[in-house]
């Protein structure tokens, strides 16, 4: 399933890019209203390869790749509409900055912005309505019923090409099960039938407890008859994106999480956490002055925050950032929504991610990465520890500026119930930290960033 994923979002990516690519020559035809040649196609396609960059860029920050996001009616226009406003002004802003360039396409720019819009909205309806029919409803059925199966089958309604439709629950408990309205079968000897009668395609293995009362040639029957099988952990991480403490053990975590394949890349991401700090340091340093001023003017107290958290594999460090809350009357407890602690212009740094500027010191000194699970103080650690388990596995990484929960769209504050969620995402990126999750992470952080929603 994971595979089949990734296959249609590459599949919707590289159509995306041949309609970036075919609109450059629409645009040049539209133009001169005359089929160009193609040295002039050419020599304006190797310029316009920075723009088409920028336009999967902007495709996968907008959603336009996460297969849980319908992509249709006016949605899918006005985020088009931005998309196409941004990469125009950066295609202008590319081009007269190139000064050797050996073209300057004014109009074609604006009209490649109105091609390519058009052209990928009419791909993507087109699209979706083909998803919707064919992938979206993949029956299943579920053996076993515990709490991170109620959690699933509350959240099947919620997406669009990777929802399933739950025909039937099977379990040995006699519990008086109503949920969603889903049939529950107890009875072992009838679970094939259902199967058949409801052409299960996938079944879920929720509990393996509930599997010894269904006799295993009656199994591997329904295994060559092209049945699926596939356990809760995996199902849940595929299907919501986070792993679900409540159906994994030891065990999955000796042997699902595979840190010694990701050395190379954890060496790849030291140095580009590195050598962009330094860049991104060098380039706010003249605004901190200001920065520290209004930060004075607005409430009495030091202008940086210093407080001990706990990084790598529990070391312990220092993070640094602008202060955004007054300095009397604060026993430092963490923040939280709507917190009169904070001052105007440290609700200004802290929705705007500029309070985190320091911490570009932290990712120099190697304390710190730019995307990772957030670092916590060591007593809150200590505290999480005995409430929630695997809490300590979250260490097994670098703790970052932003990461996958922060982009998650969802406030956690630092409660058990919150913490737990929390981990679940924290989880998810240790186990599948890559290039491409960073990426995702980046660009969804600039979109927080520009929306404001920093808290």
């Amino acid at each position: 399933m994971t595979h089949s994923r990734k296959n249609r979002q590459l599949f919707i990516a590289c159509i995306d890019i041949i309609i970036l690519v075919a609109s450059v020559y629409m645009s040049l035809w539209l133009r001169d209203l005359q089929i160009p040649s193609t040295d002039e196609f050419l020599l304006h396609f190797t310029y316009f390869i920075p723009l088409i960059i920028a336009w999967i860029i902007c495709l996968y920050t907008a959603g336009f790749y996460s297969l849980e996001i319908y992509q249709t009616g006016y949605r899918i226009l006005s985020q088009l509409s931005i998309i196409a406003v941004i990469c125009t002004l950066f295609g202008f802003a590319f081009f007269y900055l190139n000064l050797n360039a050996r073209v300057l396409p004014k109009t074609i720019l604006v009209i490649y912005g109105f091609v390519a819009a058009a052209i990928i909205a009419l791909w993507r309806w087109a699209y979706t309505g083909v998803a919707l029919k064919f992938f979206a409803n993949t029956d299943i059925a579920f053996i076993g019923v515990n709490d991170a199966v109620i959690e699933l089958l509350g959240r099947m309604g919620n997406f669009s090409y990777l929802s399933y439709r739950v025909m039937f629950l099977y379990t040995d408990k006699s519990h008086d099960y109503q949920i969603n309205d889903i049939p529950v079968i107890n009875d072992p000897a009838s679970f094939a039938d259902e199967i058949t009668k409801h052409k299960i395609q996938v079944v879920v293995i929720g509990s393996t407890e509930d599997i010894p009362k269904i006799k295993q040639d009656v199994l591997f029957e329904l295994l060559r008859n092209s049945v699926r099988f596939i356990n809760l952990p995996d199902f849940y991480e595929i299907f919501m994106r986070k792993i679900s403490l409540d159906a994994v053990n030891e065990q999955w975590f000796l042997t699902r999480v595979d840190l010694q394949s990701k050395q190379i890349y954890r060496l790849f991401k030291q140095i580009i956490d590195t050598v962009t700090a330094i860049v991104f340091l060098l380039i706010t340093l003249p605004f901190w002055p200001l920065i520290i001023l209004l930060i004075k003017l607005d409430s009495p107290g030091p202008a940086f925050f210093k407080q001990e958290r706990t990084g790598y594999l529990g070391r312990s460090f220092t993070v640094i950032k602008f202060r955004t809350m007054r300095t009397t009357d604060n026993a430092y407890t963490p923040t939280e929504q709507n917190d009169a602690r904070i001052t105007r212009i440290g609700n200004f740094l802290r929705k705007t991610r500029i309070d985190e500027i320091p911490q570009f010191l932290n990712i120099i000194k190697a304390d710190m990465s730019f995307i990772g699970p957030r670092p916590e103080r060591p007593a809150l650690i200590q505290k999480l520890e005995g409430e929630v388990p695997f809490y300590r596995q979250r260490l097994l990484v670098k703790p970052g500026l932003s990461g996958w929960d922060q982009v998650s769209g969802e406030y956690h504050s630092p409660s058990r119930e919150d913490t737990y969620k929390k981990l679940q995402n924290d989880l998810y990126y240790i186990k599948n930290m890559s290039f491409f999750l960073d990426a995702s992470i980046f660009f969804k952080t600039l979109i927080t960033i520009v929306k404001m929603h920093g808290m």
